[in-house]
């Protein structure tokens, strides 16, 4: 079984390589469908390569068979009754064909029509890669025609073979994803007899019933979770088989009435079920308990799916599958540890901290032992996970069952709430204190109020739900409800969830218990967050903080991110005073921006089947660190002492990059060469000015697309100031401002000569006031100005800041979690090597000058070229 399915072969020249032949095929969106249904029909139907053909010209007496055009008329697949049929193309002797270039499934009945009725298959089928439909040919009163039946005959099955396999005889799917899709895509085909119904929770309902049966029902015994193709064919027949599946999936729901309503269904109709149970009943979705590898892609197929799936419909974002697997890699669950997510969404953590786990156990132990058996019951038993939302818990379930079991831990509750409130399994397996092991995304407010938590009920419960006291410490709120009613300060109106959560994590822990928790990257480096930051120092050891890459949740958010790694002190032992922690910054996770998957390359500079991340070296190196106390240090991955953060409690890896740290280190050494010293750029002059304009709302000044700016104001955003052109102008009608817009604009006009430093996004871009840009523009608060009345100190200065020296400088204290940012203090505290005489440099100050001259010139060039340029000719 392959849990992304059958991946089609490329050449160097990118061709598509022939799954039947080994030839090359021009690389089309129609091949690659061919090539993967090839595929299935192969490995999962069990048809003989040799008994395949694809392209096969039909026959139609002694001529071709041939389009309206004129064209030759050639079936997408033909699958022979015999090898020799093959080799001959023997259309008397073909079993089926394969349409698989007509989009839509009515053009491609009426092709197989074509097809099948000039040669002696006994059925078709049609797919175009994300629905598939399956025709037997019958005899209807005299009359050829082709009807839907729910399957394919399997190699040596009839068309005409009824039997209903036993469920011990029912196949492992080999590209589950490739099911999940085909069900999917029936109900959503089929399903708007109820345009009310949750598609996707519909399809969990559905594998609830099927994996249901399976469990209660022997090997040896028919599956209840059926439909024969006669009764495929009537109305009654269909309803029939839909209420037994109703009925399976009632008597699942009823075992755990905290996660499915009482009157809870399969909301589609019985027609539309019974479509989508077609495609899952031919296959087994549980595995022998024992069987890791078919468990794991099982269960990393479902989830693949559901999360495509339920981003698509509901906006929700779901954890990066790199980060993890790393994550649970780096905490290393032992099989008998206590492992939790307070904020388990659809239990992507869960099922991989299952899926370690058990691993162990079945490496450690021999098949069918007593100890394994042991170890295994362990497994199912220590992962819990709580989730707010019931519809979640549902896919979390249906993961954990498709995974192995383990499903009775996946409760519903809030994790912010009292401990007395959550559900009954989880306060008497896994209360206050208990788990060994805490890994979660919990959920972020990205500032936003509308995702802060205001609940004054909730608030109460946590110290981080007070303000701190004025030398920042919060206060320590007990487990006696009375207790918490009592005075501890103000109780704020807003909260980050993050922020209560990680609290929540590091009280609810085991003392010696260890946490793994994806926050926003501002936290480690914010001056907002730094008594957090106190707060966590004072309770937990810092393990490891790694940062992701800025594509980790993108498409579904540009938050930054970042996992820390915390362990709680043993009872009554003190939080260690120094210590050494592992950082790392993760720079490729495996996919874009836009979320699709990017390659490594071979030597040759060809896409490999291997994503390109450095996740996996990342946790290898952290269990190096972990096991023997060091590791070969990197560019991605170092260390940092917990005696050396600053007085802002910095955990930022990048503030300890060693790359940034050197040219950090090469500045400094200057101090030590003659005639040099280092100070900072607010020291060099102290007639320096170094600020940005005042943060204000403009939408009211804006002219969309005017057809004459002669009395209107040129507005440039940081990206538009950084052009060489201006070409990215915002037009202000005036008239209309305020007197605090009006100061705001007068305040954000710069000066000829002035440096401008860009703050957020990519920081540190430079350019330079020109006279055009002074005296013309109005130019956003994103840009750093730097003002510098000496004119050497000023090129030399540019020549400085345009450098990558002084980018790697401004790279050391930026901060965020959405996006970088600087401020003017960082600029200010800029480290820089100053001669004691300029003539020592007169070379940098000359290049300095020579920029300034030339973007002089280009400016006015610039404006040249917009005043006498071809559109004059237009006007």
């Amino acid at each position: 079984m392959s849990n992304t399915g059958f991946k089609v072969r490329f050449d160097e020249n990118g061709d598509i390589v022939d799954i039947l032949g080994g030839g090359c095929l021009k690389s089309t969106p129609e091949e690659k469908v061919r090539q993967r249904f090839i595929e299935t029909l192969i490995n999962e139907y069990h048809y003989p390569a040799n008994t395949i053909r694809r392209e096969v010209p039909i026959q139609h007496g002694s001529k071709e068979l041939r389009d309206k055009d004129g064209n030759p008329v050639r079936a997408d697949i033909v699958v022979y009754a015999s090898k020799a049929a093959c080799l001959n193309r023997d259309q008397g002797k073909i079993n089926f064909v394969v349409e698989c270039k007509r989009n839509k499934v009515e053009d491609g009945y009426a092709q197989l029509v074509s097809y099948i009725f000039n040669t002696s298959a006994n059925g078709g089928v049609w797919t175009n890669g994300d629905g598939t439909v399956f025709y037997r040919r019958e005899n209807k009163d005299g009359i050829q025609v082709l009807e839907e039946t729910p399957s394919l005959p399997r190699c040596g099955q009839g068309w005409e073979d009824e039997q209903t396999p036993r469920i011990g005889e029912l196949e492992r799917p080999r590209n589950v994803r490739r099911l999940l899709a085909m069900c999917h895509n029936r109900l959503y085909g089929r399903g708007m007899e109820n345009a009310d119904s949750d598609l996707t929770m519909d399809m969990v309902r559905i594998l609830l019933a099927k994996i249901y049966d399976e469990t209660v029902t022997s090997d040896t015994a028919y599956p209840h979770f059926w439909i024969t193709p006669e009764q495929y064919k009537s109305e009654d027949g269909r309803a029939a088989v839909a209420k037994t599946i109703r009925s399976l999936f009632h008597e699942y729901a009823e075992q755990y009435p905290t996660v499915f309503d009482k009157d809870e269904d399969i909301a589609v109709g019985d027609s539309t079920l019974v479509e989508a149970a077609s495609v899952l009943q031919d296959y087994s979705f549980v595995s022998r308990e024992d069987d890791a590898d078919d468990w794991d892609l099982m269960g990393a197929a479902y989830e693949q799916f559901t999360h495509v799936t339920l981003k698509r419909q509901q906006g929700q974002f779901f954890t990066n599958r790199l980060v993890v697997k790393a994550m649970v890699d780096m905490l290393d669950p032992d099989i008998a540890d206590k492992v939790l997510d307070p904020a388990g969404g659809s239990g992507g953590f869960a099922t991989a901290a299952f899926r370690y786990k058990r691993r162990k156990a079945i490496d450690g132990t021999k098949p069918g032992s007593p100890q394994r058996e042991r170890r295994l019951g362990l497994c199912k038993n220590s992962v819990f996970l709580v989730e707010i939302s019931k519809r979640l818990v549902k896919i979390a379930k249906t993961a954990m069952l498709l995974t192995g079991d383990g499903n009775t831990g996946m409760t519903q509750g809030n994790s912010l709430d009292k401990y007395s409130n959550l559900d009954g399994w989880i306060t008497s397996h896994c209360p206050k204190g208990t788990p060994d092991i805490i890994i979660t995304t919990p959920p972020f407010s990205g500032q936003k109020t509308e995702s802060m938590m205001m609940d004054p009920d909730i608030l109460k419960l946590f110290g981080f739900g007070h303000r701190p006291d004025p030398e920042g410490a919060f206060p320590t709120i007990t487990d006696d409800d009375d207790d918490r009613d009592a005075g501890h300060g103000t109780l704020l109106i807003r909260q980050a969830p993050e922020l209560l959560f990680l609290e929540r994590c590091i009280d609810w822990l085991k003392p010696g218990g260890r946490i793994g928790i994806v926050l926003p990257k501002g936290i480690l480096d914010n001056r907002t967050y730094i008594n957090y930051r106190r707060w966590m120092l004072s309770r937990c050891k810092v393990d490891a903080v790694v940062t992701l890459h800025k594509n980790t949740f993108e498409p579904d958010t540009g938050v930054r991110t970042c996992v820390l790694f915390l362990s709680k002190p043993l009872e009554d032992d003190p939080v260690p005073g120094d210590y050494t922690i592992f950082m790392a910054q993760s720079r490729r996770v495996g996919k874009d921006s836009k979320g699709e998957p990017v390659f490594a390359l071979d030597e040759k500079g060809s896409a490999t089947s291997e994503l390109d991340e450095d996740l996996t070296q990342i946790a290898e190196a952290y269990k190096t660190f972990r096991d023997i106390g060091t590791f070969t240090e990197s560019e991605t991955c170092f260390t940092a002492e917990r005696g050396e953060l600053d007085d802002n409690l910095n955990l930022n890896p990048q503030h300890y990059s060693p790359e940034l740290n050197a040219t950090l280190e090469k500045v400094s050494k200057f101090d030590d060469k003659p005639d040099w010293s280092v100070t900072t750029i607010g020291q060099l002059d102290k007639n320096i000015r170094i600020y940005m304009g005042p943060r204000w709302s403009s939408r009211s000044l804006v002219v969309e697309d005017p057809s004459d700016t002669t009395n209107l104001t040129p507005y440039l955003t940081a990206n538009g100031a950084l052009e060489q052109r201006r070409m990215t102008v915002k037009w202000f009608d005036m008239s209309r401002a305020t007197d605090k817009q009006k100061e705001c604009v007068r305040m954000l006009r710069v000066q000829k000569g002035d440096i401008l430093i860009s703050r957020s996004g990519t920081i540190g871009k430079v350019t330079y006031a020109t006279r055009i840009l002074a005296d013309k523009y109005v130019i956003s608060d994103d840009l750093v100005r730097v003002r510098v009345p000496d004119e050497n100190m000023r090129a030399y200065l540019l020549a400085f800041l345009m450098s990558s020296t002084a980018m790697n400088l401004m790279k050391l204290d930026e901060f965020g979690s959405v996006q970088q940012h600087l401020q003017p203090r960082h600029i200010w505290g800029l480290p820089v090597p100053v001669p004691d005489s300029w003539e020592q440099v007169s070379p940098i100050i000359d290049a300095g000058k020579g920029m300034i001259s030339a973007m002089e010139q280009t400016s006015l060039a610039d404006e040249s070229l917009r005043t006498n340029g071809f559109d004059s000719l237009i006007e």
